[in-house]
C-alpha cells in the first residue's frame, strides 16, 4: 500500500483490487445524489459535472467528462437523497497538468458559491494523478458521519489553465433517515419538568441538522437542544440565490443597509419558539437561546428584545443585527442575562473586528460583567473543538441541573 501526501489528516491509499465485484457496490453513493439538483460551479458545458457522478464500472468512460471554463477551479454542490456517512473519495482525471491538485470538502453547506470557499473546509487532500481509480483518499468518518450535502471544491491543478475529471467516486453508508438526540423543530405534547432548552439556529444556507450533530457531541443529560429550519428566501447578498436564511443579507460590515422587517420577522419566530416551550411547562428561565453566524446574529437581537428572562444567550461568528437601535430596543428584562461570544480571528467573512464591537456594544446594554467574549487564533468563519467546549463549559454553569 502506498501513501500520497494530504492536508486535514487524510492520506490517499492505492487498492490492488480495483476491478473486484464488491468494489463497485462500495462506490454506489451515485445513486443516492440527487442528480436533478446537482449544481457544477464554473464547468464549461452546462450539465456536465452531473456525468463524473456514475457507476464504478463505467469509471473509465472517457466520453464523459467535465472540463472548467474561465479558470482551474470547479465547485460542486451534490444534495443527497439522505443521511450519507462518507468514507472516501476516488478521482480520475488525465495524465497531464489538467489533473486536480487539491481537492477541499465541505459539509452540509447547500448552494455554496466561489466566495464560500474562503471558509476552513472540513477536510483538505492534497491529491496524486489518477488515470485508472487506483486511489482513494479517506475521508475523518467522525466528521462525515451524517451528511445531507456535500461540495467538492477543486482548488487547483497542476498547472494547466484548465481542470479535467472524468470520474468521481464516492464511498460510504445511505440511511433514510439519522436520529439525533437533538430536536430539528418537533415540539414534545409534554415536557418534563426538570428538562432544560437550547435553541440554537443554523447560519446562512444550512439547515436544523448541520448543528444537530456538533451539539450531539457535547449534549449534557438533562438539556435538550431544538434546531429550526429557517425559510428558503431569496438572499440578495448571494445574487438572489434562493436558500434557508432567517432574513435577507444585503452585506456584512457593520454599516452595510438592514432588512429589518426581516428580522424582526424572525426575531418574532424565535419567540414563538420559546412562547410554547413556556407554556409547556419549561421555565424561561432554565431556556438558552443561541446561533451561528446569521442564526448567532438572530439569538442576540432576540434575547435583547424578548419579554421572557432567559438564562442565556450564545452568538458564535456573529454580530448584533439592527445594533443602531439598541438600547432603545432592549426589552430591559434580560439586562442580568449571561452571554457567550466566540470568534475566529482569521474569520474572512465576518471579522473577529466586528465580533469584538458587538461585544462592546452588548456591554453598554447589558450588565458588562456577565458579557463574555472569546476569540481563537487561527480559526476561520467555523468552529474548533476548543470553542465547542466553551459552549459546553457556558451550558453547564448557566443551565445547572435542577
Amino acid at each position: 500500500m502506498s501513501h500520497g501526501h494530504s492536508h486535514g489528516g487524510g492520506c490517499s491509499c492505492e487498492s490492488d483490487h480495483s476491478d473486484a465485484p464488491e468494489r463497485g457496490l462500495e462506490y454506489g453513493l451515485f445513486r443516492k445524489i440527487d442528480l436533478d439538483k446537482l449544481q457544477c460551479l464554473n464547468e464549461s458545458r452546462e450539465g456536465s459535472g452531473r456525468s463524473v457522478f456514475r457507476a464504478w464500472e463505467e469509471r473509465h468512460d472517457r466520453s464523459l467528462f467535465v472540463e472548467s471554463d474561465d479558470d482551474e477551479e470547479l465547485l460542486f454542490n451534490i444534495p443527497f437523497t439522505g443521511n450519507v456517512k462518507l468514507k472516501g473519495i476516488v478521482l480520475i482525471g488525465e495524465d497531464s497538468d489538467t489533473h486536480p491538485a487539491e481537492l477541499r470538502l465541505f459539509k452540509n453547506v447547500p448552494h455554496m458559491s466561489f466566495g464560500d470557499t474562503g471558509r476552513e473546509a472540513d477536510q483538505t487532500f492534497s491529491l496524486n494523478i489518477d488515470v485508472s481509480g487506483n486511489l482513494e483518499y479517506p475521508t475523518k468518518i467522525s466528521r462525515f458521519s451524517n451528511v445531507s450535502h456535500l461540495s467538492i471544491h477543486i482548488s487547483k491543478n497542476f498547472g494547466a489553465e484548465n481542470t479535467k475529471i472524468y470520474y468521481i467516486g464516492l464511498r460510504g453508508e445511505w440511511t433514510e433517515a439519522h436520529r439525533h438526540e437533538v430536536t430539528i423543530c418537533n415540539y414534545e405534547a409534554t415536557a418534563n419538568p426538570t428538562d432544560h432548552k437550547v435553541i440554537f439556529l443554523h447560519g446562512l444556507g444550512d439547515t436544523g441538522h448541520g448543528w444537530a450533530e456538533a451539539l450531539s457531541a457535547i449534549r449534557l443529560p438533562h438539556v435538550k437542544y431544538i434546531c429550526p429550519h429557517a425559510p428558503r428566501i431569496p438572499v440578495t447578498l448571494n445574487m438572489k440565490m434562493v436558500m434557508p436564511a432567517w432574513f435577507d443579507l444585503m452585506g456584512l460590515s457593520p454599516d452595510a443597509p438592514e432588512d429589518e422587517a426581516g428580522i424582526k420577522k424572525a426575531a418574532e419566530s424565535i419567540k414563538t419558539i420559546i412562547e410554547h416551550e413556556v407554556k409547556n411547562g419549561i421555565p424561561a428561565n432554565r431556556i438558552v437561546l443561541g446561533g451561528f453566524s446569521q442564526g448567532g446574529a438572530l439569538s442576540l437581537y432576540t434575547a435583547l428584545s424578548c419579554q421572557h428572562k432567559l438564562a442565556g444567550v450564545i452568538g458564535l461568528s456573529c454580530w448584533l443585527p439592527l445594533h443602531k437601535t439598541f438600547p432603545q430596543a432592549a426589552s430591559g428584562v434580560n439586562k442580568e442575562i449571561s452571554v457567550l461570544q466566540c470568534h475566529g480571528e482569521a474569520d474572512p467573512m465576518i471579522p473577529v473586528r466586528f465580533g469584538n464591537l458587538t461585544s462592546e456594544k452588548l456591554k453598554s446594554v447589558l450588565n458588562p460583567s456577565k458579557v463574555q467574549f472569546k476569540s481563537y487564533p487561527g480559526v476561520m468563519h467555523s468552529t474548533n473543538q476548543e470553542e465547542m467546549m466553551a459552549v459546553k463549559d457556558f451550558l453547564e454553569k448557566v443551565l445547572p441541573r435542577v
